[in-house]
């Protein structure tokens, strides 16, 4: 893992793009509820910050989630004025290395919809194909609470500038929630939206609740049926829930697809690795779950799935696989405190600080430890603020 440290950087919020660290903010605009979006380029050599396109306004109206993994573009939304008075909504890319934008989908609405009515969710597959997740509000039968359960999908397909209308019952109903992409060819993706949030369990009747679904999908085959005017989307379901049972996420680590179940009425959940190449499943059960912090906290290291479990001043890794603890950390011993801030895949970042002494200050300190042999890989005195990372880059913020 290549690591560099960011010294006096505390409240940089950003990512790895295409080499670069893009930087997002946000300010109000002229609209009511909605946002502006600025980008930035940061430069790690001086801490200086370029903003991108800083003469195109880009406004939140929505989630847009890139799932592809070397992407070369940003997207956002834009807004133009019709000559009647309409507002016309249109989804931009801005091509990073080129400096050239591109307008893939526009539409017209009623911009004031956004966001209390109306939203987004943009699920960009990759530079070919992307899912448009039109959300509108509606309400319980008891009229005591809102969210948005009522679906339009678009299916964009900008090799061949053509756009579906998706008319799959289930996916139409439930709405998407998320998509992972697990092969160039294949996407994990749940359909429904999990009653673990609001403690939506208690608002929702019934025949309110959606039917939650992790399937996969061949992207080739789904684009054939797409082109047919197919009605009804193929998928390979791996796991369903409903009402009593709920599914609050879904990622991919490794080779496994990680997802967890929540029995709602028993306060138990059972968390799930999928290997993604055999098909097998991996399990383990956590008791006294009520609400989203009660989550267990899964992870791949190394390709074998564990349980991190914090005890006792201790943090611990349970292997799923041997049923075998690997690794012990104190968080609270006679010389320091440290806590686990990230897990990657095959290290452990913490911070934390030494205990004062009588002549000896507290000191704040950034530990990286290999894992499971817990070698120290880096030690670094300075107060930890947060770090980004990946394709084994990783860039440790100071404050």
């Amino acid at each position: 893992m290549d690591i560099k440290i960011l010294k006096n950087a505390d409240g940089l919020k950003g990512r790895i793009f295409n080499g670069k660290i893009i930087e997002q903010s946000e300010t109000e605009s002229e609209y009511e509820g909605i946002n502006l979006i600025h980008y930035y380029i940061y430069d790690i050599l001086d801490g200086s910050s370029k903003e991108i396109l800083p003469s195109i306004e880009k406004y939140n109206i929505g989630i847009v989630k890139d799932c592809s993994e070397n992407t070369k573009y940003l997207y956002f939304a834009n807004l133009f004025c019709n000559k009647d008075g309409n507002k016309t909504i249109s989804i931009i890319r801005y091509d990073i290395n080129e400096n050239v934008t591109q307008s893939i989908y526009s539409y017209e609405d009623d911009f004031m919809e956004y966001p209390h009515n109306k939203r987004l969710r943009i699920f960009i597959i990759n530079d070919l194909y992307i899912f448009l997740q039109k959300e509108y509000l509606t309400y319980n039968e008891k009229k005591t609470y809102a969210g948005f359960f009522k679906f339009e999908i678009k299916f964009l397909n900008l090799k061949d500038d053509r756009e579906y209308t998706i008319n799959d019952s289930s996916m139409v109903k439930n709405g998407i929630s998320d998509l992972i992409m697990v092969s160039e060819n294949q996407c994990a993706i749940k359909t429904g939206f999990s009653l673990l949030v609001d403690n939506r369990y208690n608002e929702l009747e019934k025949d309110e609740a959606s039917l939650e679904t992790v399937s996969l999908i061949n992207l080739g085959q789904m684009i054939s049926d797409l082109l047919i005017s197919q009605d009804k989307i193929v998928y390979s379901v791996i796991e369903q829930a409903f009402y009593t049972k709920t599914i609050p996420y879904i990622k991919k680590s490794g080779d496994y697809l990680i997802y967890t179940i929540v029995d709602n009425e028993n306060k138990q959940e059972e968390v799930k690795f999928y290997n993604i190449h055999n098909g097998e499943t991996k399990n383990c059960i956590n008791q006294d779950v009520i609400r989203l912090i009660d989550l267990a906290k899964p992870y791949v290291l190394n390709n074998e799935p564990y349980i991190c479990i914090t005890k006792d001043n201790k943090i611990s890794f349970l292997n799923i696989n041997s049923g075998k603890v690997d690794s012990v950390f104190e968080r609270d011993n006679s010389d320091m405190t440290q806590e686990l801030v990230r897990v990657f895949d095959n290290s452990l970042l913490f911070c934390g600080s030494t205990k004062k002494k009588l002549l000896k200050k507290s000191r704040p300190f950034i530990d990286i430890y290999s894992f499971p042999d817990e070698e120290l890989i880096l030690h670094e005195n300075g107060e930890y603020a947060d770090c980004i990372e990946k394709d084994g880059e990783l860039y440790i913020i100071e404050k």
